[in-house]
């Protein structure tokens, strides 16, 4: 890890919605150093499955080499800069790439039977085509590989959304954030409008597929199998939901920094509306502890800093990148409240605690607390990187 990266720059200055910070603010972030590096390190320790990897390079490149992160000033242009740590978590993700194009497959047992996870390092892949000179073709042979896949192999359910799965049609939440970012980014990198727009539709019939009238607002149920037109999972999980908001900020941030932006702020603006909604009604259940439920309704409630540690992410971000559609100080202070509690339970092992068991048993209620999981280290690392972003630490 490059420490500079973590020092003031040019790049977080020039971004929308730049917050003037307090020294204090940045004295509290730069206090909390050795702690982001902990969640780094256990973070690495616990890739195992495809999503994982993806989630992690995502979470990996905003906090070592934030001006390639969507979030970044210029992000799909090389700036001399070499992304090591990224790069080495999507050459493993091409390693083990799957003949029919789906990345980090090939690891135990073979494929895993998801249709989007692999594409989940799909971005850290096409990084590669432009960072990496010597490795051109390599990257972009296999960003293309896993766009094909996505695109015209997956199955698609009755409405055009691409399912999560590859054997069955069904909507997960999860799956905006492994799929549709990838396809967005492909889009700006290659100046494609099309990609930029099928990003968006596949967001926006997910929702329209998984949204539901819950107790504290609109929220997304987490399962639905198109097949049988029934759910599998009703219930309003908290990871879910921080899925489909980090995927939709992504997606939306991705457009905002292209020349196609002017064409589509209609598609963007829909966007932000939809993150905004998940981000009230998962505020509005908040515990005192200050960390949001697993499941607000269809499972258990207990605390989850996993989830809780994504939505504090995705308020920094939009408060940045987005302010004008968002009360500030209500989102920024909601996100410190949870920073301090996720912050306060890092174990000595650098781990997350307490978070929900994401390879539940049995399938598919995730039921229980668990003691390690990559997403979890992938979303702690990501509201760090999130919170200095909006100091501009």
């Amino acid at each position: 890890m490059r420490q500079t990266r973590l020092a003031v720059s040019v790049w977080s200055l020039l971004c929308l919605g730049a917050y003037a910070a307090h020294s204090s603010d940045v004295s509290l972030y730069q206090s909390k150093l050795s702690v982001a590096g902990n969640i780094r390190s256990a973070m690495l320790a616990s890739i195992r499955t495809s999503w994982e990897q993806g989630t992690a390079a995502g979470a990996m490149l905003e906090f070592d080499d934030p001006e390639y992160s969507v979030f970044g000033y210029s992000p799909f242009v090389p700036d001399g800069n070499f992304p090591l740590s990224t790069l080495q978590l999507a050459y493993s993700a091409v390693v083990r790439q799957s003949p029919d194009g789906r990345l980090s497959q090939e690891i135990g047992d073979a494929l895993d039977g998801a249709a989007l996870d692999g594409a989940s390092a799909g971005s850290a892949v096409l990084l590669g085509s432009f960072t990496d000179a010597s490795r051109h073709d390599y990257w972009l042979n296999a960003a293309n590989a896993q766009l094909n896949y996505i695109l015209n192999v997956a199955p698609r359910t009755s409405t055009g959304a691409i399912s999560h799965r590859n054997d069955t049609r069904q909507y997960w939440a999860d799956g905006v954030y492994m799929g549709f970012p990838f396809i967005a980014y492909f889009g700006a990198v290659t100046n494609n409008v099309t990609l930029l727009q099928i990003a968006y539709d596949q967001c926006r019939l997910y929702r329209d597929a998984l949204i539901l009238d819950g107790p504290t607002g609109k929220l997304w149920g987490h399962i639905y199998s198109d097949d049988n037109k029934t759910w599998i999972d009703e219930g309003i999980w908290g990871t879910g939901n921080a899925w489909a908001a980090l995927g939709m900020l992504r997606v939306a941030v991705t457009i905002q920094k292209t020349e196609h932006f002017s064409k589509m702020a209609s598609q963007v603006t829909a966007l932000i509306s939809w993150i905004k909604e998940i981000l009230d009604g998962e505020f509005a259940a908040l515990r005192s502890d200050n960390f949001v439920p697993n499941y607000i309704t269809g499972g258990p409630s207990f605390p989850d800093a996993a989830s809780s540690a994504a939505f504090a992410s995705v308020a920094y971000r939009v408060a940045r990148h987005f302010p004008k559609h968002f009360d500030v100080a209500h989102y920024t202070d909601v996100a410190a409240k949870i920073r301090d509690a996720v912050v306060d339970n890092i174990t000595n092992l650098g781990t997350l605690h307490p978070i929900v068991n994401p390879l539940p048993d049995p399938f598919p209620y995730w039921n229980e607390t668990g003691l390690l999981s990559t997403e979890s280290q992938a979303f702690g690392l990501m509201m760090l990187s999130a919170w200095r972003d909006w100091i501009g630490a």
